[in-house]
């Protein structure tokens, strides 16, 4: 005790001496801050020297026991009830030692370990407050041992607690205390040699040589990250983390590499699922629908579906070094600048998010340089090939087909009649505009022509990425900068974008406990795509295959199609006379502040600063069918009553919009991390967030655009003679979002064992206004964690390695960005006829909107066993959805079409399970196998609506369309029951009575009855998964994975046809096997081509009973699927061999190369006939979808 007052006296007089010192060097500073701050000093170091008074008195204290017939485990067990010590021990079995009876009165720790351990070949060693049981050394001659001490860091110069220290080759160690120091004692003789381990760090072994003292620095290791969680506002081991997550290192993303970064998530994680349209394959600019866990909201329209990302409900929140970045944004970021991926699914780990993470959240976190890791240089590039889809993926006739196809139409007494193919041959023989000799001719002509638009319009797309990048560091910094640049083109020949990106990060300490870290990224995106009146795909699908693209002479051949306008087309010479492309540039900065307050306590500060600006074009010249059908009439010389009518009588259409937003994020936060006592430990942290996203955007549509005159434009003067023209305008959009946030973290662990936390966060929003009680809505999070395999009896058990049961329960929520509790309105030019200014009404003021809720479960297990050779995940979870918010169509008396409304609620509830083991493990040969499986169900447990039964048969989901007890996505059939002798389609009423067209029952009992529809099933699979292997030899690495789709429907395309096809139109192949002449009821199932009979009418329109044929039983079909998702072969050239090639004076450090292919073959019912399975069920047309695209990939990677 003296000593310590003696001490706390001598720091007094110091801290006095450094305030005097400072008075004379800052003169001007107060006095009342000198003598704040003595104080304040005085305090900290009172508390410290406190705590070594009560270390040197936990040491010095007496223990009184008495144990009879006792282990050596149950006398350890009662030292460390009685004590404040706690124990480790390594390849130690305690309950091989015989047993004794044991009586000690005032005794010190060191006398009973002595006594106890006396004629054993057990040592003990005190280190802090924790003492390590370990084997003595074997042979150790006395005297020729010596003490190691030293102290063990990180890169940032901060101390790490629980570093195992080994003596390599033996069973000899010890671990560093709460300061990161350590002591061990190691036999003489030899060479030794200091093993020294961290979780996240890489392993170093160190000669001890000569030296007793012997400071370590441990580097972050990219190889272990899966055992560190990182959430972007906090990082914790896995081991003490409580939360259902997926941890993805760099080395994963290379392995599973799909065609995009969420394609290689959803390879690696089952549980993400990545909905494919049509136009995904065609268009690298289309942004795929995505959700982890099944759908926990309604998405808004048909748009959400497959253009914009930022209106996506289900879509995760995604963050990228602390900031929230856009689904597109991942899309294009360049994985080679990728560290680490964690994929949050559970309420435990997305709460601290909360707005948007009802969903999970994908936390990217990028590379940065290595504390004194000199300098190094990387180098990759792939470039790929995705083949091109071809009439093989598609069940659709060819030309003698579709020529044999009218021939029967024909035969059959139907109307046959058109300007091109096989009608028009027969047209103008009836005509006797040809004799039978050319008729015959032509035909022969037509069946052979077989014209390819798949070929035409569609192409093997190329693909080519290149990636520099140069880091390092000293003993205080370190620094990351890459540049990259992704070049893809669209399956189709238009589609393709390009990506230039840039990122530099600097990490430094400016002084002793203080880190100032820095981000800058930089990007362009160039973008051209189809202009939106022409899709590509479904051109080529559509279009019959006995139409030319060019006509005799080589010339464009034009047509009038029975689509989109009875005006002249031709699809090349539309594609040359619209465009449509877009150019986006995003400048994103982040500053983190890390000052170390006191032991344990320290602040984090993170401003966050990005700006994205785009600009986007389209347009279609005068000369296009487009314009043409805006106009009234064909390009060239119109008469004069068109060209009075005409709203266009010059000129075509262009388009602008220039977009710019602005986000800014502000958080703080203090973190504390510390021990009450030995056993317990503690994280806390509160936080405050605040974030504003202001956007400006601008639109013009302009009418009069003459671009072959030098990009002018028409624009008469306003005039009762111009009245009725197209007028330009301008619309202009200024809304601001903002929203502020606190949260708050408490964690704690016992013993190593038992973990448990605490998440809250308030979140408000100007998005929910006038109702107060709606503006604010608390998220929260309880969790718990008993890792099992640190318990005592599981001590000897060395088979196993982990074993973790955990669970968590906790709210999170959701919101809308379109909705504002103020109305919106946009102003409009002045008025034609009277001049006066107008403003149209956007949206209804909505103040009762209120949050999407998500109450959220989930129970866990981890287990690692057999030396870490097989590992296993596995988690259950059920996710409750309440009020959630789609867009309900509302009564045109009150001025709106439509208005967002809080109406039903959602249950999901699945499993996840991960399970990996190596097969083989040698120091040459490997093979690892894995299995990643998840199964997940929803159900709709609230509606506030009525379906409408034509919405909930079609082939995609309808926003807003829910049936309660039903899957979001479920699917439903009209009930078929056969071909009646006419072969018109005949359907079941609940009663099960027969009806078709004529009766007038079919529209109430059958079209739009709900309750007798059929349920199929969902369209999205209910369990999904992956199987992968690893082999590698030497320095050669074999991967290969299948992903299936299992217990999901599919509805095939449109087969039966009310009438013969159009005289352009292609058809399904199908349509060859439907009736056609009495009896073939008996043996046939498809309609007859009726020739426009069979329709009934509603008051909604005409509606035939093919269609409903067409959303019958009779076209669904299982969705199971088996495919070949992924293999890759990489070869690392040998280290000795690379290490001799020198450029510019630096060796190489590594060159590898690899060869990958995907989506080599699928299995699938043969009902599919070459449709894609996982492609199939999204897409609103009748021709089915592209399907995803077999890629050929080789790429190089070279380090200095």
């Amino acid at each position: 005790m003296r000593l310590t007052l003696l001490l706390r006296f001598t720091l007094y007089l110091v801290i006095e001496r450094e305030e005097l010192l400072n008075s004379k060097n800052k003169i001007m500073k107060k006095n009342s801050n000198v003598v704040g701050k003595r104080w304040y000093l005085f305090l900290l170091f009172f508390i410290f020297t406190t705590q070594i008074s009560q270390s040197a008195f936990s040491q010095e204290k007496k223990i009184t026991f008495s144990l009879k017939n006792a282990s050596l485990k149950e006398i350890i067990s009662e030292i460390r009830k009685t004590s404040d010590y706690d124990f480790v021990y390594r390849d130690v079995k305690l309950e091989s030692f015989a047993r004794r009876d044991v009586s000690f009165k005032d005794a010190t720790v060191e006398q009973i370990l002595t006594d106890c351990l006396k004629g054993t070949d057990l040592a003990y060693e005190i280190n802090g407050r924790t003492i390590i049981i370990r084997k003595q050394a074997v042979n150790q001659e006395k005297g020729k041992s010596k003490v190691i001490t030293g102290k063990v860091t990180d890169e940032q110069g901060n101390a790490l607690p629980g570093v195992t220290v080994m003596i390599k080759g033996t069973s000899l160690g010890t671990a560093t205390g709460a300061d990161g120091e350590y002591r061990l004692e190691i036999p003489g003789g030899g060479e030794q040699v200091l093993v020294f381990s961290f979780i996240g760090m890489k392993t170093q072994e160190i000669t001890v040589g000569a030296r007793t003292q012997l400071d370590v620095k441990l580097v972050e290791d990219s190889e272990t990250l899966e055992d560190v969680v990182v959430t972007g506002i906090f990082t914790k081991s896995k081991e003490s983390y409580t939360g259902a997550v997926t941890a993805v290192s760099a080395k994963e993303l290379k392995m599973y590499k799909g065609q995009n970064l969420l394609a290689t998530l959803r390879n690696i994680d089952p549980s993400i699922n990545v909905v494919m349209d049509n136009a995904l394959g065609s268009n690298p600019n289309v942004i795929p629908e995505i959700n982890i866990r099944g759908n926990s909201s309604l998405p808004m329209s048909v748009d959400e579906l497959n253009q914009q990302a930022s209106k996506q409900l289900n879509a995760p929140l995604v963050i990228m070094d602390g900031f929230e970045i856009t689904l597109q944004k991942l899309m294009d970021f360049n994985d080679e600048e990728i560290e680490s991926i964690n994929i949050l699914k559970d309420a435990s780990a997305t709460a601290i998010y909360g707005t948007r993470a009802a969903n999970g959240v994908i936390v990217v976190t990028t590379k940065k340089g290595k504390r004194d890791g000199g300098f190094n240089i990387s180098y990759q590039h792939t470039s790929s090939v995705s083949l091109r889809p071809s009439y093989d993926d598609f069940d659709l006739l060819n030309s003698q087909e579709r020529v044999e196809l009218t021939q029967q139409c024909y035969d059959d007494g139907l109307w046959v009649s058109g300007v091109v193919g096989m009608e028009n041959l027969m047209q103008q023989y009836g005509l006797g505009n040809l004799s039978l000799e050319e008729y015959k001719q032509k035909v022969r002509e037509l069946e052979t022509r077989n014209t390819n638009w798949f070929k035409i319009l569609f192409r093997n797309a190329y693909t080519q990425t290149h990636n520099l990048s140069i880091s390092g560091g000293t003993e205080k910094m370190d620094y990351y900068v890459s540049m990259s640049y992704n070049g893809e083109q669209g399956a189709d020949k238009i589609s393709e974008y390009k990506n230039y990106g840039g990122l530099a990060k600097l990490n430094a300490e400016l002084f002793k406990g203080v880190r100032l870290g820095t981000t800058l990224q930089v990007g362009r995106r160039d973008r051209e795509s189809y202009h939106s009146s022409i899709d590509p795909f479904m051109y080529a699908v559509r279009t019959s295959r006995t139409i030319p693209l060019y006509d005799e002479n080589g010339d464009y051949f034009f047509y009038k199609k029975s689509v989109g306008g009875y005006y002249l087309f031709n699809i090349l010479f539309e594609q040359e006379n619209t465009k449509r492309e877009s150019t986006q540039t995003d400048l994103k900065g982040i500053v983190n502040l890390t000052v170390n307050l006191y032991k344990g306590l320290k602040y984090n500060g993170l401003f966050s600063y990005s700006s994205s600006h785009s600009a986007s074009i389209d347009y279609a010249k005068e000369q296009s069918a487009y314009v043409a059908n805006l106009r009234g009439y064909d390009f060239g010389n119109p008469t004069e009553e068109e060209l009075a009518e005409t709203p266009l009588p010059f000129g075509g259409v262009y388009n602008e919009t220039d977009y710019e937003q602005r986000t800014s994020l502000i958080r703080n936060g203090l973190e504390y991390k510390g021990h009450i006592g030995d056993d317990l430990s503690i994280d806390g942290m509160l936080g405050q967030e605040f974030r504003t996203t202001k956007y400006r955007g601008l639109t013009t549509q302009n009418y009069g655009y003459m671009h072959d005159r030098g990009n002018i434009f028409y624009e008469p003067s306003l005039g009762e003679s111009t009245g009725h023209l197209f007028r330009n305008m301008v619309i202009r959009n200024v809304p601001e979002r903002s929203y502020i946030s606190y949260y708050g973290v408490l964690s704690a662990m016992y013993k190593d064992r038992y973990v448990i936390n605490g998440n809250i966060r308030f979140d408000g929003s100007n998005l929910f206004g006038s109702n107060p009680k709606y503006r604010y809505l608390p998220l929260w999070s309880v969790s718990a964690k008993w890792i099992v395999s640190n318990e005592n009896f599981l001590a000897g058990v060395s088979m196993l390695n982990d074993l973790a049961i955990r669970a968590s329960y906790g709210l999170r929520g959701n919101i809308v960005e379109d909705s504002s509790p103020q109305i919106i309105a946009s102003a409009l030019p002045p008025n034609k006829f009277n001049d006066l200014l107008e403003m149209k009404i956007d949206q209804a003021p909505n103040p009762d909107l209120k949050w999407e809720t998500t109450s959220s479960l989930n129970v866990g297990l981890e287990l690692s066993m057999l030396n870490n050779r097989l590992s296993v995940d596995v988690d259950y979870y059920r996710d409750a959805s309440r009020d959630l918010i789609a867009s309900k169509d509302v009564s045109a008396v009150t001025g709106f079409l439509n208005k967002y409304v809080n109406y039903a609620n959602v249950k999901n509830q699945g499993v996840d399970i991960a399970v990996s083991g190596y097969i083989i493990r040698s120091k040459q040969v490997s093979w690892m196998s894995s299995l990643n499986l998840g199964y997940v169900k929803n159900k709709v447990t609230k509606s506030n609506i009525t379906p409408q039964a034509q919405n909930l048969v079609k082939s995609v989901y309808t926003p807003g369309e829910v049936y309660l007890g039903k899957p979001v996505n479920g699917m439903f059939s009209y009930r078929f029951a056969e071909l009646d002798a006419d072969g018109m389609p005949l359907f079941y009423d609940q009663d099960n009575n027969k009806l078709n067209a004529d009766d007038t029952e079919l529209p109430t009992a059958v079209f739009s009855n709900i309750e007798n529809l059929k349920y199929e099933g969902t369209r999205d699979p209910i369990l999904t998964g992956g199987f992968n292997n690893v082999i590698k030899y030497k320095e050669f690495t074999l991967s290969f994975l299948f992903s299936f789709g299992l217990k999901n429907v599919i509805r095939l395309p449109e087969y039966a046809y009310n009438s013969s096809p159009s005289d352009d139109q292609n058809a399904n192949r199908r349509i060859m096997e439907r009736w056609r002449k009495p009896g073939d009821e008996a043996t046939k199932v498809i309609p007859c081509l009726s020739g426009g009979s069979g329709y009934f009418t509603t008051a909604d329109g005409t509606y035939y009973t093919t269609g409903l044929f067409n959303q019958s039983q009779v076209t669904v079909v299982p969705g199971d699927y088996l495919r070949l998702r992924n293999v890759m072969l990489e070869y690392r050239l040998p280290r000795q061999l690379v290490q001799k090639i020198v450029i510019g004076g630096c060796s190489l450090g590594g060159i590898s190369l690899k060869l990958q292919a995907q989506n080599l073959f699928v299995l699938a019912d043969r009902r599919l006939k070459g449709y894609d399975p996982e492609t199939i069920n999204y897409t609103t047309t009748a021709y089915g979808s592209q399907p995803l695209p077999t890629s050929f990939t080789l790429g190089l990677n070279v380090n200095f």
